[in-house]
């Protein structure tokens, strides 16, 4: 660069020797000289780093350009995005102010809710009740009230995760601002009969087409609770069925259902098919009207097939329609616990057994528990339902089977319970009773009876009287010496090892799988239950370790399982720990 300064330098200099001589400008060369030297100089210096400089630039700004403007449209595209649901005009919603209530089906039923509005604009959306909805996700779902009440719309997006909830809050909000009707369907609904499922088919009966003049109640369960009908039966016919109480069904599918009550009519005849589209609620109506109409049968006939089956009497028959096929005795019981089974049998299913433990204090029968070997949904729908488990209740009350009816739609269960408990209670019947019936029936008694009564005003019988005194307290106090002091009455002391199916309930959400335990039993009481185990899955063993913890000390205390409740969420396990004291007491039986 030096280089370049001096040539150009030297240039000038040479340039200035040969003008020197012309007058007039003389002066002024130096100064031109200088100023042209140092224009062309910077100017030589600077061009080229400029170009560099400004290419460079140039690229650069462009590439920055690229990128912010790219930056730029998506912040704006996500700023829109956000704006949509996230900005709304107040005093849009078209509705005088007041606080108004609305509901509509969410996950697992109706969702109310109080929407408020003040100057046309929603204030507040307050939940009343979603007494079906799941907490966590419900809590999700309430999202969509701060979206609703920011946009001031309805008209916004469901929560991911959450949608039968959010729905249900939005439905209700539609529903109390514009009465609205929400077609939504609960997840149950959705997914079971009513929304195109299947559900359980209500078998065929066998009916005899003509019943009492009356008019009859009857109800059943339905998809969302139970139903309830009065039948009217003129000269022997079907005359009219009219729905009482339905308040669990939802009403478009329950239209449908009532479908079937014009071919019950006419048919005269409850083997009807359901409704397509409505099954659990059409099955809610056939049992309910079976339910009634066993009333009207019963009322008509049973004097007569009573009279039959007490002269007969011969068999075990749970299928036929008497619950007296066992009979149960007419005299007291001794106190303590009895089990007694019976076999459930009939054309349209497997047979099954059932199993009762009756228990006797003071005389009278103070507790019934009912187990089965019942497999399958079909079969253990009828023994899981609600009508059946209260029949121990009404036995106790009643006690005994005498008067308690059968429940309609499970009548082979019913019989088959009766016949177990009655057949327990025939083991529970004191035995100087049944000696003596037996003995009134023969001459031998009668004469004995003669005798002894002309012989009681003798020497001779009180002598006799005497000496079996004096024999019986001999015998009795030899006995009692050589009695263990420690030992019951009923039942030999010792542990006694045992194992129990635990079976599933009418859900069937697990296999069956065995509890086994040891079971001490002193002076005819249950003193310690340890080592339970279950060979099955950890979660089942869960359920286990939950029923041990809430039932074994109070089994203990009690002397027995007598009474004790079973753990809510561990019923099936609770259930099994019950039946095993009972198998150890019969173990262990003298």
């Amino acid at each position: 660069m030096r280089e370049k300064w001096k040539k150009y330098v030297e240039k000038f200099k040479s340039l200035g020797d040969k003008v020197s001589d012309v007058k007039g400008i003389t002066a002024i060369i130096p100064a031109v000289c200088l100023a042209v030297l140092m224009v062309t100089v910077l100017t030589g210096y600077k061009t080229p780093q400029a170009k560099k400089y400004e290419a460079s630039e140039t690229e650069d700004i462009s590439q920055i350009k690229e990128a912010l403007a790219k930056e730029s449209t998506a912040a704006t595209a996500e700023t829109t995005k956000k704006n949509t649901t996230k900005k709304g005009k107040k005093g849009t919603i078209d509705v005088k102010d007041g606080t108004y209530k609305g509901s509509a089906n969410g996950y697992g039923g109706k969702v109310t809710v109080n929407v408020t509005v003040s100057k046309k604009t929603m204030t507040a959306i307050d939940v009343v009740s979603a007494p079906g909805e799941t907490d966590s996700f419900f809590q999700r779902a309430k999202g969509v009230i701060d979206e609703m009440l920011t946009a001031q719309s309805t008209d916004v997006d469901v929560v991911s995760g959450a949608t039968y909830s959010s729905n249900g809050i939005i439905g209700a909000v539609k529903n109390a601002l514009f009465g609205t009707e929400s077609n939504n369907a609960t997840a149950a609904a959705a997914n079971a009969g009513n929304a195109g499922g299947s559900a359980p088919s209500v078998s065929k009966v066998s009916e005899s087409g003509t019943w009492k003049d009356g008019t009859y109640t009857g109800s059943g369960k339905g998809f969302g609770g139970t139903i309830s009908v009065k039948v009217t039966v003129e000269d022997g016919k079907i005359s009219a069925i009219d729905v009482t109480s339905a308040s669990g069904e939802t009403a478009s599918y329950f239209s449908k259902a009532k479908g079937i009550i014009p071919k019950m009519i006419s048919g005269q005849t409850t083997n009807v098919d359901a409704a397509s589209g409505a099954t659990y609620s059409s099955n809610g109506i056939i049992t309910a009207v079976r339910n009634a109409l066993s009333k009207a049968e019963t009322g008509k006939s049973s004097t007569k097939k009573k009279k039959k089956k007490n002269k007969k009497n011969k068999k075990k028959n749970s299928g036929s329609d008497s619950n007296n096929n066992i009979a149960a005795p007419a005299e007291g019981y001794e106190d303590g616990t009895y089990t007694g089974s019976a076999a459930c049998s009939g054309e349209q299913f497997k047979e099954y057994s059932v199993t009762a433990n009756v228990t006797i204090k003071n005389g009278k029968i103070s507790a019934v528990e009912i187990s089965s070997t019942a497999k399958g949904t079909n079969l253990k729908q009828f023994m899981s339902r609600d009508e059946v488990k209260n029949l121990p209740s009404f036995i106790v009350s009643k006690n005994g089977t005498s008067g308690v009816d059968a429940v309609s739609g499970a009548t082979y269960s019913s019989h088959a319970i009766f016949n177990a408990v009655n057949d327990a209670l025939s083991k529970a019947k004191k035995n100087s009773s049944s000696t003596e019936k037996k003995e009134e029936t023969t001459t031998e008694k009668k004469e004995e009876t003669t005798t002894e009564k002309k012989e009681e005003t003798t020497t001779e019988k009180k002598e006799e009287t005497t000496t079996e005194k004096k024999e019986e307290t001999t015998t009795e106090k030899k006995e009692e010496t050589t009695e263990n002091p420690d030992e019951g009455k009923n039942y030999k002391n010792g542990t006694y090892k045992v194992s129990v199916s635990c079976e599933p309930d009418e859900d069937e959400d697990f296999d069956p799988y065995t509890i086994s335990m040891d079971i001490t039993i002193k002076k005819d009481k249950i003193t310690e239950i340890s080592n339970i185990t279950a060979n099955t899955n950890s979660t089942n063993k869960a359920y286990t370790n939950d029923a041990k913890k809430g039932m074994v000390s109070k089994i203990v205390a009690n002397g027995n399982a007598d009474g004790v409740n079973t753990v809510a969420g561990a019923t099936c396990s609770s259930k099994a720990i019950k039946d095993a004291c009972q198998k150890a007491f019969n173990a262990a039986k003298k």
